[in-house]
């Protein structure tokens, strides 16, 4: 029980670490401040359903790759991944600059 309440604890305190981090680093660049549950908000929304779509997106690829199209297991799953996480690193950096 103790392990699963740390682990809660620790995914708010990073969740609060990146929202603070999104506004530092929004204001050393210059961009206008937003209100902090709209940060919050935008942040909330690209690591708890943007991030898993893609992860899902990325395995579904995976499978039909894998198992349909018979494609070697570092480029069935690499690809997908690969791509996946370009995606998820481009939506990021749209965070900095809005």
């Amino acid at each position: 029980m103790f392990e699963f309440l740390a682990e809660w604890i620790g995914i708010g305190l990073v969740f609060c670490a990146d929202v603070f981090l999104l506004r530092k680093i929004r204001a050393a660049r210059g961009r206008p401040a937003h209100a902090v549950s709209e940060d919050a908000l935008d942040m909330a929304v690209l690591t708890w359903w943007v991030m898993p779509l893609v992860a899902v997106a990325a395995l579904a690829v995976f499978a039909v790759s894998y198992f349909s199209f018979d494609l070697p297991l570092w480029l069935s799953f690499g690809g997908p991944i690969l791509i996946g996480g370009l995606y998820c690193a481009y939506k990021y950096r749209q965070l900095f600059r809005r």
